[in-house]
């Protein structure tokens, strides 16, 4: 987890939504690439096998609260490694390029 939010970090345009790092932090990254719709990025990032959740998760009146529509949501679990959030953080390239 600390090294996906490290990743995340070093992408311009995006914010992630929550906490840094903790030991407490659960295991759910929410974020927004500026300009791009969370349900646009979800997409791009399937096509090269990269899977995050895209929406409100369920918590629409925090979403309302924060002020943003919806966000992307990649979940980092035990399965996951490190290759995984390098892809991850590629995608968002590619869906940068795509919508520059």
């Amino acid at each position: 987890m600390r090294y996906a939010l490290e990743r995340l970090g070093e992408v311009d345009g995006v914010s992630i939504t929550g906490p840094g790092w903790s030991e407490s932090r659960g295991t759910a990254i929410s974020f927004a690439l500026d300009g791009v719709h969370p349900h646009d990025v979800a997409e791009i990032l399937a096509r090269d096998g990269v899977c995050v959740r895209a929406g409100h998760h369920c918590a629409q009146p925090l979403m309302r609260r924060l002020g943003v529509p919806a966000t992307s949501r990649a979940s980092i679990g035990v399965h996951n490694s490190t290759d995984d959030v390098d892809a991850l953080v590629s995608g968002l390239a590619e869906v940068k390029r795509i919508f520059a």
